[in-house]
């Protein structure tokens, strides 16, 4: 082989692989901005879902209290009819 013909496989073998070591740090650069990506998107997620998880506490306390608030009436509405039937007796 001719002195040429090494220099010009050994320039290509440098070649290709100056080439694959872009590609591969493209590739690489690219998985770590998909990875900051869905981080900033599961944030937002979880941001959300403490906000979810929050409004539904406000809900479920709101809910008690008006349960709370509906048995107490009942109470009362009992507590009147009886004074009622009693007031009735007594004509």
């Amino acid at each position: 082989m001719s002195i040429g013909l090494i220099i010009a496989i050994v320039v290509i073998a440098i070649a290709i692989l100056a080439l694959v070591a872009v590609f591969t740090q493209k590739a690489r650069k690219r998985r770590e901005l998909e990875r900051m990506r869905l981080r900033e998107q599961a944030g937002g997620h979880r941001n959300e879902a403490e906000v979810h998880a929050s409004k539904a506490q406000e809900h479920e306390e709101t809910a008690r209290e008006a349960a709370e608030r509906a048995e107490r009436e009942r109470q009362l509405a009992e507590h009147h009819g009886d004074k009622a039937e009693n007031i009735e007796r007594k004509l």
